[in-house]
């Protein structure tokens, strides 16, 4: 019998710090063993004033203290520590985060709202039953947190679109909290703020889908089941019909009811009606017939992601093929030639994958050269003047689902220098540690060669090989016309690979055999 291994992930949200413990087994889903819930309401402080006060800091180290006794008991020396929108939106982020480590010994990281994001999603696509099947129809996830809400679709087994509303359930109790007093019918209030942001979602989400599926994701999905009366089951589906009792229910009782009369938590009672509205707005407007309520959260995604990382658990549903998928769509949206996004695509995964020995480069930076292939001349859609500049400063301002704020930076990086002259001291290039700034200097120069490969965007080339010789590079490939031009553009565009590497790329031809 294989040894088990625990491992532990810590989800510092908006309202509820959430640790789960969990058991490793080889070629399994991770396990749980035990999982903590303390609420304390950071985001009330963050969303009112931008920073997290004294007060909260203090009971945050308190919990914090409390769940890393809790680690030294399981005797689990590694475990994700991650924040979300409280921390990201606070001022004192810096300070807050250096204080908590210095009570517990626990370092928090913040991550952007994408990787938030990425991780709910990989949760949702191993815990949902038959996910790979609910997906080749069209497929909605909102993801509801207590700062913002994310809506994410696929279609034909594909992910296409996804945007990010500041509609959490805490951030709109506490924005119309000075309105409640005041308002004779404040679920009324309270929809007609919400629909606003979801009128504007409507306007650029995907036309043409016809929806089968809602599937809503959040910590209150517990107790959304629990007053529609179901068993607290990890996955729950509820009917139309089901939801609209419960949604009249929530309309009707104050949060102090239903604190009583249902065991609510106190602390949650006021957040069901924000949620509630959110998701009745979405099943009106996807027009389905049911929603579906998995216990899918931050923490089993890090889970499961390090169940992968360890090698003892494979994923059912390729997250990296979902980013790939929100880079097509992306570039669809801009009108990008697609043809040579996909020749530039294919010849630089052949001379990254046929010179690992060379760059060294850790196999993540597959995906980071695929999404520059698939976006690098999206700027062109704004101005063909500087249009690499432009595509940086697009990439940067887009969500890209499972990528972080670095990854994004690189990817933008290698866009903005795709051709034309690099500048080695390049502002943009100086925000990286050297590690970063010496992984995008390899990749550009990669990128580069392979993009003077389809200068024309006539598709010439294919079958690339290498050869690495003294002090050279030959790329040999199967041409079936003239390639003058990408020769020089190839000369022309292979400074920095030399610079880099040390090596002098050619190109070699052989004729392509007639099929």
């Amino acid at each position: 019998m294989s040894r088990k291994k625990l491992a532990a992930a810590i989800d510092v949200g908006s309202h509820e710090i959430h640790m789960k413990i969990v058991e490793l087994a080889r070629g399994e889903a991770p396990r749980e063993i035990e999982t903590v819930r303390r609420t304390l309401a950071i985001g009330t402080d963050t969303y009112n004033s931008g920073m997290i006060s004294q007060g909260l800091i203090n009971s945050c180290s308190e919990v914090m203290i409390g769940l890393a006794d809790k680690l030294n008991e399981y005797r689990i020396h590694d475990c994700r520590v991650v924040a979300t929108s409280a921390f990201r939106e606070a001022k004192n982020q810096l300070f807050v985060i250096d204080q908590i480590d210095r009570a517990c010994g626990l370092e928090i990281q913040v991550l952007s709202n994408s990787e938030e994001r990425y991780y709910h999603m990989l949760a949702a696509s191993e815990l949902v039953p038959d996910f790979e099947q609910m997906i080749n129809k069209g497929t909605l996830i909102l993801d509801i947190g207590a700062g913002s809400i994310q809506a994410s679709v696929y279609d034909k087994g594909e992910f296409i679109f996804t945007q990010n509303m500041l509609l959490g359930s805490l951030r709109v109790r506490e924005i119309l909290a000075d309105l409640e007093r005041q308002a004779a019918d404040f679920g009324s209030l309270m929809a007609e703020y919400i629909s606003g942001d979801l009128e504007n979602y409507r306007m650029l989400e995907p036309k043409g889908t016809t929806y089968a599926n809602l599937i809503v994701l959040g910590g209150e999905n517990i107790y959304l089941k629990k007053l529609a009366g179901l068993a607290p089951e990890p996955y729950a589906r509820i009917s139309n019909g089901q939801f609209e009792k419960l949604y009249q229910k929530l309309l009707r009782e104050q949060s102090f009811s239903l604190a009583i009369d249902e065991s609510i938590p106190a602390d949650h009672a006021p957040l069901l009606l924000p949620v509630a509205l959110i998701v009745k707005k979405f099943m009106t407007f996807t027009g389905v017939s049911s929603i579906h309520l998995p216990s899918a959260g931050l923490c089993d995604g890090l889970l499961l992601e390090t169940a992968c990382s360890v090698g003892r658990y494979s994923f059912k549903h390729d997250p990296e093929e979902d980013t790939i998928s929100a880079c097509r769509h992306l570039a669809s949206r801009f009108k990008t030639d697609t043809s040579h996004g996909d020749t530039v695509e294919r010849l630089a995964l052949m001379l990254f994958r046929q010179t690992m020995k060379l760059h060294r480069l850790k196999p993540r930076c597959q995906t980071m050269l695929r999404a520059a292939a698939i976006l690098h001349d999206i700027g062109k859609y704004i101005s063909m003047s500087r249009h690499a500049y432009r595509s940086y400063h697009v990439i940067m301002a887009s969500e890209i689902i499972g990528i972080n704020r670095r990854e994004q930076q690189i990817i933008a990086l290698v866009a903005r220098f795709h051709s034309g002259p690099v500048n080695l001291d390049d502002p943009d290039l100086a925000e990286l540690d050297p590690e970063e700034k010496l992984m995008a200097f390899k990749l550009i120069a990669i990128f580069r060669l392979a993009n003077a490969l389809d200068t024309g965007h006539k598709h010439k080339l294919d079958n690339l090989e290498v050869q690495l010789e003294d002090h050279e590079l030959t790329i040999i490939l199967d041409a079936g016309t003239e390639t003058t031009l990408e020769r020089w553009n190839m000369e022309k565009n292979s400074d920095l690979f030399v610079d880099v590497f040390g090596l002098h790329p050619t190109i070699k031809l052989r004729r392509r055999r007639d099929k």
